[in-house]
C-alpha cells in the first residue's frame, strides 16, 4: 500500500441504496470510499440499483472496476465474493503494520454473508491480544465496503459501532443485505 503523494485522483459519485457513495482513485488503485448514509434505507431488495451521478474527468481502470464491483455487491452480495475487486492504493499504513494486516485479513478471509468479532479478527491477523487495535484499524479504514469493516462485530452478538457510531442502522442493513444476520 504505497504512498499517494504523486497520484492524480479521479472521483465518481454514485447513488446507491445506502445513499451517496464517493469513490476516489488513481491509476494504481482506490484511495477512498466515502459513505453518506441514507435517511431511509430500502426494504425491498428488488429496487436496489447503483447509478453514477458525478463522473470524473478521467476514468481509471481501478475506478471502473470499483463501480462495477459496487453494482454487483448491491444487486447480489454473494456474487460480489467472486467479482473482480479493484486494487487499493492507500497512503497509510505501510504494508508491514498490524493495521494493514487486519485490513488484508478482513478483505480476503471474511466474505459477504459472514461476520467476525474484533477478537477473532485480531487472532486471524496474528495477534490474539489486540482486539482494541482491530477497532482502531476499523476507525482508520479509508475504503469501507471494500475493506468490509461493517462485518466486524462485538463478542456476544452485538453489532458494535460503524461510521463512528453514526451508522448503526447502515451496518445492520448491510449485514442483512449480505445475509449475515
Amino acid at each position: 500500500m504505497p504512498s499517494s503523494t504523486a497520484c492524480i485522483l479521479g472521483t465518481a459519485v454514485l447513488n446507491t441504496p445506502i445513499g451517496r457513495v464517493s469513490v476516489s482513485a488513481c491509476e494504481q488503485g482506490i484511495h477512498n470510499v466515502s459513505l453518506t448514509a441514507a435517511q431511509v434505507l430500502p426494504t425491498n431488495n428488488n429496487s436496489i440499483s447503483v447509478t453514477v451521478v458525478e463522473t470524473p474527468s478521467q476514468w481509471t481502470t481501478p475506478l471502473k472496476t470499483c463501480i462495477d464491483w459496487l453494482k454487483v455487491y448491491f444487486k447480489d452480495p454473494q456474487l460480489a465474493n467472486q467479482a473482480p475487486r479493484p486494487p487499493l492504493h492507500l497512503a497509510n499504513p505501510r504494508s508491514d503494520t498490524f493495521t494493514a494486516k487486519v485490513w488484508d485479513t478482513l478483505s480476503t478471509q471474511v466474505p459477504c454473508g459472514k461476520t467476525v468479532t474484533y477478537g477473532e479478527l485480531a487472532t486471524m491477523a496474528g495477534n490474539n491480544k489486540a482486539p482494541r487495535a482491530v477497532g482502531g484499524a476499523m476507525r482508520l479504514n479509508q475504503v469501507p465496503l471494500l475493506v468490509p469493516c461493517h462485518r466486524v462485530t462485538q463478542s456476544g452478538g452485538k453489532l458494535g459501532n460503524f461510521m463512528s457510531g453514526q451508522g448503526i442502522v447502515l451496518k445492520e442493513w448491510l449485514l442483512k443485505h449480505e445475509g449475515a444476520i
